[in-house]
């Protein structure tokens, strides 16, 4: 929604047509006039609860078409076609006399909200005008009682409308039109069609136009008063009015304000006892504060200020001069106005400062803004009182918990109890991770003399609160200054160490920064390097400090811990970074022998958070490059290099009117940026910065109302009035969480120890007796752990539909435990507030379906969706959600300006000014790398990986290593082993952990993990404990609720001639109401593998418990304590007790060849050599695996055959085995014709390998469901398809294609309209421009009519009842007849097809395999093309339209073995990716041995292709 600057009476707003709502507003029919103008909203519409279309307006265009030259015909006609559910901008006109246009207002809860501001032009003589005439004239004027012309009723309103909010009532929608020269806000509820607009059409509609006046009357009622004015005659005067003023019982809600028609409740005339009173006697009351409702608060009042929506609060001052009367006025507003001097035009309204704790210091006699530090309130190192403490930390948790969306939540109130306890146990309390994040980043945001805010939220926070040593804090500073630096890639980061407790056991960095220069004081009072810090010099050298005396000598750190005496530490040469100062035009520069460093630290302040005090809290960004080049080396009491720099400029130094100053000055400030760019250290100059704090104001407006700013500080110290900030006003005032200066520690710091004993190398050593070193070892193992946990912590989240991407995401954490804080997490079971506070996220997932996120990653994958695109969440509307376009193409325009990001796609060099001064996304702070598992099979491949990898970066994450991608077709574990070592080298890198060792230990993880199998690791004891029934341990396995259903029949549809078997399935739900649906839904069946396979294995397993005993797995764990490694026997996870039997049929899978690890476990089982060889070779050569896979497809049976001297354990099978999964079927049926019974049709597989020479295989669940007879417990659950319903409007057109067994879900589809038409009246448009039900098309594929044509009679019999238009049957092998596919039906009824989806707006259905899906889309392609005269491009980017608007529904089961064209071709293609991906591997090891300590700029590796590079992958 936007403003139209240049015509102040157009606004431009988005809806969406609503299927009951339509476009939320009704016109009036004309005859003599051609404007759509609005007479009235449609209660509960968006139109109406938005606030942003009022009655009155003129609609001047839609969708970018023009309604002006048209018809009212016409133009009506335009506003009737547009689809349901589609996204409609319509461009208004209000009413002449009137301005209006569109702000983002900030309510209580500091969220936005786009309102509507409507005002008159010209406030002399219109009605408003007359109205406050009448009110304000005299004191004693008096109110005519005959005179019918004006009725004035004064009621209570609602707070709601108080605040002048847009809203809906019973009455009507409201307007706000504010009247010039008044403090009063009048509210018009319009039902009038502006007749300014068009005099004739003024003349065809006049109807009562409503105003509220806010106002109070009476300073002891509890709610304000409205004031209700009905216009009778347009020529009314001032004096023919006629008021009954009535007061009326406080109310209790909206409600109270209306009787059932909508008519005003129980005035009472008799009431008339207080009048208004003249604007001249208005006066405030001082020193008094009132509730944003208008009335003084109570002591119960929190003392907070609240602003309303449009982030204004409003005093209400009341003096009542005389009973009956008073004087009533809405003060000035609180929010300021912010005006840039150079741009009176750009104008920033500011009313967050009231969010403001303390005050600035500033009084009406004085200001204190320019000063460094205002006076404090509390004398130094003193803890904060407990009553100002709770009161701040109730302050930040709203702060926290109003950011996650989470106020006044359980949690919430829970965690504030906790605090509470804790306070008042302790005095203190203690931040959780995340909040602490939070608060480190907002006290960035909050600071008001910082210029660099825009990256606030890449701040990355280093939590060590667990150290209590100054050798900690050394250690933890190091990797701080480690990190930041990053080879001069600056990154900002902040290192949190204990806070305040009480003022003895600070904790204190006694540096004003981690790295500066040290200051000599010479006899002669000249100093030679640093003059700022011949202090802390001096100090230091006290200390034992032995200095150089040079004039760039490194300060060593100073560190006090826990309140004790501070120790001194030398900083490791290695870790400083220090940038040689050259000049890109004078040589003579680079021979003054200046240089600086490149990490700005600052580590003297005090971080206040949530009330606790944090002393040390080391914090950088990067340089300006006037902090150095005007601040520290040409400053008179710094290094004072500026008349040296002029001389050798040959300036003329004498006289200050040859501006020899500024001259030289902006030379060192060239030479300083020059230098630091040359070595690729990150700097950004005062203009860059100037404009990026610009767009940080204009994002802080935006987003929280305000941004509080020291204009003193913020514009640089050189340029002033040519950069932007110079002219900008600002407003200062100051938040929490916030950064605080703090008086230095040294100057009032008590000595424990004398100073002259600190530096005795030789000091005593206690004595440790045998108890106390026990006692210290039991401390330092729990250090140990505490040490573990403060690591970069890093959280893998994966998505699987057959535990797949489990498997490897936990593979994957066992890598990253050795560097990182590492945990493995469903998708579904991560708390998606932790985004914005992770530091590494790595995903591990499938796709399921044609480009679908498995059913854990659903809700994940919304939520991102969402982040990306508040506006669909916020507007209430539903939008389906195409993973397919969400990972190519319609992002591909963002993800260009993002690119830069990504470790792998972006220049070497680590200096890039863009992302210095762009704003940042959501995720700024994240790192991220993604792999996705999926078969080339699918024309989608990895599409949801692609979605997470696309959305992620778009949402500003930085990528620190490529996405990964692996086939199950080819190679799909070494595809993941070669992701997994360079993502964890890039986290290595990125975070500054670990070392080459490190790296080397990590990769012997890729074959181990908790779960891996190992000789005694595992054992199976018998269980007295009974075995759940079969859907319990199911349901336990999977994570997911299984319910059972009972077999009915099992139909052969195919004539018995027909050499293949499909059946119809019916299955009693037994009532069960998890297992309701919708047509076009999924059935998920859990069947048992063949018996024959199950007494095979039996019979080959070693030293295996009987069959039929009950069974439990348990695992051998190892625990670290500090007594040393204890091992004990714990419940294998997941798996239930039960029978050897029982786990071979039901819950593993013994099908699937056996993957490259397992077999690599098979042959240390092997006893002759021949048979450990042959596996071997298979576990480590992918192209024989590969071959053999694809040749023989072997069961588990047929691998201990092939290698029969395999000894396997029964304990290695029933941990190493994957899980038999469930198998997915299209429901067959209406719940309205067959309730309470799902149907399914089910083609039985059956097929061989080795080019149908080798053993028959058969699929595990159709050949299970042939087997079982009636009666039988089908375990099974109900899936959801939303994005293959049928469309709610049943007037649309529906086009279905499905060949074989594909026709499942549109034998639901006919049953469900069939059952609607004869329960149901017949359907019409929301504008009764069409009714009927909508036509419905089958095209059907199969063989042979007379063999393979299933439903042929019901289809027949609904095609005769009128519930299918028609039906298309292709046959593919029809005896003399030419072969037919649904693709070839399509094309040759292409006008049809393409009337009924462009025409129509009707919906295609397609399911089926991807290859006959893929044909489809290619010929409906075509068709457009042909009929719709639209190029190849375009017609591609319609059908991906139709996708996103969700009227292309695609149900694709992929390809079995029977399919071999589809399955050999995309083999082909897996192969090929695999060796372009493994040369590529190659080729970057063999580049990656430059050293890491070379600063020289290494050759760029070369880039992967964007896309695959054969031609028959997944293109977006």
């Amino acid at each position: 929604m936007e403003n139209n600057s240049l015509y102040p009476c157009i606004i431009q707003i988005t809806l969406i047509k609503q299927l009951h709502h339509g476009l939320g507003f009704l016109v009036r029919s004309r005859s003599e006039s051609s404007s759509v103008i609005v007479s009235d909203l449609v209660s509960g519409s968006m139109a109406a609860e938005s606030g942003l279309v009022n009655a009155g307006d003129t609609v001047v265009k839609v969708n970018d078409v023009s309604l002006v030259d048209k018809t009212y015909e016409e133009a009506i006609s335009i506003l009737k076609s547009i689809p349901v559910n589609s996204t409609v901008v319509l461009l208004l006109r209000c009413p002449d006399g009137y301005t209006a246009h569109l702000e983002t207002r900030f309510g209580e809860d500091g969220l936005p909200r786009t309102v509507r501001i409507t005002k008159p032009i010209d406030p002399p003589e219109t009605f408003i005008s007359r109205i406050k005439r009448t009110f304000y004239s005299s004191p004693k004027s008096e109110l005519r009682e005959n005179d019918n012309n004006t009725n004035i009723m004064i009621t209570h309103a609602s707070p709601l409308e108080y605040k002048g909010i847009p809203c809906v009532e019973q009455d009507g929608p409201r307007k706000e039109l504010v009247g010039k020269g008044t403090d009063c806000t009048f509210e018009s509820s319009y039902t009038q069609e502006a007749s300014q607009i068009d005099d004739k059409t003024s003349k065809e509609s006049q109807e009562n136009l409503v105003g509220v006046y806010n106002c109070n009357v009476n300073a002891q009622l509890n709610t304000p008063i409205k004031i209700h004015v009905t216009r009778e005659n347009e020529d009314m005067e001032a004096s023919d009015k006629k008021m009954h003023i009535l007061r009326e019982r406080p109310l209790k809600n909206n409600a109270d304000l209306h009787d059932d028609h909508g008519s005003p409740k129980g005035h009472d005339a008799n009431n008339v006892d207080n009048f208004i009173k003249s604007k001249d006697e208005q006066r405030e009351v001082d020193g008094e504060e009132f509730l944003p409702n208008g009335y003084k608060q109570d002591n119960n009042y929190d003392g907070r200020s609240k602003s309303s929506e449009s982030g204004e609060e409003y005093r209400q001052t009341v003096s009542k001069d005389r009973e009956g009367t008073c004087s009533w006025v809405n003060s000035p507003k609180k929010s300021l106005k912010l005006t840039n001097v150079a741009n009176q035009k750009l104008v920033y309204t500011d009313s967050f400062y009231m969010k403001a704790l303390e005050s600035t210091g500033c009084t009406p006699e004085r200001c204190v803004g320019s000063l460094i530090s205002a006076p404090s309130t509390r004398a130094p190192g003193t803890s904060r009182p407990k009553a100002e403490l709770i009161h701040q930390a109730k302050d930040f948790m709203d702060q926290y918990y109003a950011s996650i969306k989470r106020q006044n939540t359980t949690a919430y109130q829970k965690r504030w109890k906790d605090v509470i306890t804790a306070i008042e146990n302790t005095g203190t309390y203690e931040l959780t991770t995340n909040e602490l994040t939070y608060g480190a980043k907002t006290a960035w945001r909050n600071a008001p003399r910082c210029i660099g805010r825009i990256q606030w939220s890449k701040l990355q926070v280093f939590d060590a609160r667990h150290i209590t040593t100054a050798r900690g804090m050394f250690e933890a500073v190091c990797d701080h200054i480690k990190y930041g630096t990053n080879k001069g890639n600056i990154r900002s980061a902040i290192t949190i160490f204990p806070p305040r407790t009480d003022e003895r056991r600070d904790f204190r960095v006694w540096n004003p920064q981690l790295i500066s220069y040290a200051g000599y004081k010479q006899p002669d009072g000249n100093v030679i390097g640093d003059p700022i810090n011949v202090e802390f010099t001096e100090l230091c050298q006290k200390l034992g400090w032995k200095a150089k005396g040079g004039r760039f000598d490194i300060l060593p750190l100073v560190l006090q811990a826990n309140g004790h005496d501070p120790e001194l530490f030398e900083i490791p040469p290695d870790l400083v970074l220090e940038v040689i100062l050259k000049h890109p035009k004078f040589p003579w520069f680079a021979e003054l022998g200046l240089k600086w460093y490149a990490l700005p630290a600052v580590s003297g302040m005090l971080f206040d958070c949530g009330g606790l005090e944090f002393t040390a809290c080391p914090f950088n960004g990067w340089y300006m490059g006037t902090e150095i080049g005007a601040r520290d080396l040409c400053d008179p009491y710094r290094y004072n290099i500026l008349e040296t720099v002029a001389q050798k400029m040959g300036l003329d130094t004498k006289k200050n009117s040859s501006l020899w100053k500024d001259l030289a000055l902006v030379e060192v400030n060239v030479a300083v940026l020059y230098s630091y760019q040359g070595m690729g250290v990150t700097i950004t100059d005062h203009h860059a910065a100037a404009e990026s704090f610009m767009k940080h104001l204009e994002n802080e407006q935006r987003l929280r109302g305000g941004c509080p700013a020291d204009w003193v500080w913020i514009v640089p110290p050189m340029s002033g009035s040519l950069l932007p900030v110079f002219h900008q006003e600002m407003l200062l005032y100051k938040l929490k969480p916030s950064y605080e200066y703090q008086e230095a520690a040294w100057k009032t710091y008590v000595w424990k120890t004398k100073k002259d004993k600190i530096n005795n190398a030789n000091k005593h050593r206690r004595k440790i007796e045998f108890r106390q070193l026990a006692r210290a070892v039991k401390f330092s193992a729990k250090l140990m752990g505490k040490a573990l946990a403060r690591r970069v912590k890093c959280t893998i989240l994966y998505a699987t539909e057959t535990g797949k991407s489990e498997g490897f995401a936990r593979t994957l954490c066992e890598i990253f435990k050795h560097a990182f804080n590492a945990k493995v997490l469903s998708m579904d079971a991560y708390d998606s507030i932790d985004l914005e506070h992770e530091a590494l996220l790595l995903f591990v997932t499938s796709t399921f379906g044609n480009g679908d996120p498995p059913e854990n990653g659903e809700v994940f994958a919304k939520t991102l969706f969402e982040m990306k695109h508040p506006e669909i969440k916020n507007d209430g509307t539903s939008k389906q959600t195409s993973y397919i376009r969400m990972s190519s193409s319609s992002l591909q325009s963002e993800d260009l300006s993002l690119n830069s990001n990504s470790k792998d796609e972006r220049d070497d060099s680590p200096f890039t000014e863009d992302n210095l001064t762009v704003d940042t996304g959501t995720l700024g702070n994240v790192r991220y790398s993604v792999f996705g598992l999926g078969s080339r099979a699918y024309p989608n491949f990895c599409a949801f990986a692609r979605f997470l990898d696309t959305i992620l970066l778009n949402l500003g994450a930085e990528k620190i290593s490529k996405m990964g991608e692996g086939d199950e077709l080819c190679g799909q574990e070494e595809s993941f082993k070669i992701w997994a070592h360079n993502v964890f080298k890039a986290a290595c890198e990125t975070f500054c952990v670990g070392d080459e060792n490190t790296v080397r230990n990590a990769v012997g993880s890729f074959s181990q993990t908790d779960f891996t199998w190992s000789p005694g690791k595992f054992r199976l004891t018998p269980s007295e404990e009974k075995s759940p029934d079969i859907c319990e341990g199911l349901a336990k396995l999977h994570g997911k609720a299984v319910f059972p259903s009972q077999l009915i029949e099992s139909k052969q549809l195919q004539s018995s001639e027909s050499s293949r078997q499909t059946l119809l399935v019916r299955l009693d739900t037994q009532e069960a109401y998890e297992l309701l649906y919708s047509p076009g839904d999924h059935l998920a069946v859990f069947a048992e593998n063949s018996p024959i396979l199950v007494d095979g294995i039996l019979a080959r397993l070693n030293n295996a418990p009987p069959v039929d005993q009950d069974i439990k797995i348990e695992m051998q764990s190892e625990r670290t304590t500090p007594l040393g490694n204890m091992k004990s026997w714990e419940r294998f996870p997941k798996f239930p007790i039960c029978t050897l039997r029982a786990a071979l049929c039901r819950y593993l899978d013994i099908t699937t060849p056996p993957s490259q690890s397992f077999l690599k476990i098979l042959a240390t089982q092997a006893t002759q050599d021949c048979d450990k060889e042959a596996l071997e070779n298979l576990a480590n050569d992918l192209q024989a695996y590969e071959d053999w896979k694809q040749d023989k497809f072997p069961h588990l049976l047929e691998v201990l055959e092939e290698f029969p001297s395999v000894k396997i354990p029964a304990a290695l099978i029933l941990t190493q085995l994957p899980v038999l999964q469930q198998r997915y079927y299209s429901i067959s049926s209406s719940p309205k014709v067959y309730p309470g019974e799902i149907h399914a049709t089910v083609a039985v597989v059956k097929y061989r390998t080795q080019g149908d020479m080798g053993p028959l295989h058969e699929g595990v669940c159709s050949s299970w469901i042939n087997r079982i007879v009636p009666g039988t417990i089908v375990p099974c659950l109900v899936r959801t398809a939303p994005s293959f319903h049928l469309p709610e409007d049943n007037t649309l057109p529906v086009i279905m294609v499905g060949p074989g067994t594909g026709i499942a879900p549109f034998r639901s589809f006919w049953q469900q309209r069939k059952i609607d038409m004869e329960m149901s009246t017949v359907p019409h448009k929301q504008d009764k421009s069409l009714s009927g039900w909508g036509s419905m098309y089958l095209y059907f594929g199969c063989r042979r009519s007379q063999v393979d044509d299933i439903y042929r009679d019901e289809l027949q019999t609904a095609k005769e009842e009128g519930v299918l238009t028609n039906v298309y049957t292709a046959l593919s092998r029809e005896p003399d007849k030419p072969k037919m596919y649904v693709q070839d039906y399509l094309h040759l009824n292409l006008s049809d097809v393409y009337n009924s989806i462009l025409r129509d707006g009707g919906h295609i259905y397609v399911c089926g395999d991807v290859k006959m899906a893929s044909d489809v889309t290619s010929t409906l392609e075509t068709i457009f093309q042909e009929e719709g005269k639209m190029s190849a491009q375009d017609a591609k980017n319609f059908v991906q339209k139709l996708r996103d608007s969700n009227r292309f529904h695609e149900d694709i089961f992929g390809v079995t073995l029977r399919s071999s064209e589809v399955t050999d071709k995309a083999r082909s293609q897996a192969r090929k990716a695999w060796m372009h991906i493994n040369s590529n591997e190659k080729l970057n090891r063999s580049q990656s041995s430059i050293k890491a300590t070379d600063r020289k700029e290494a050759p760029k590796r070369p880039k992967a292709p964007l896309r695959q590079v054969f031609s028959q992958d997944y293109s977006p």
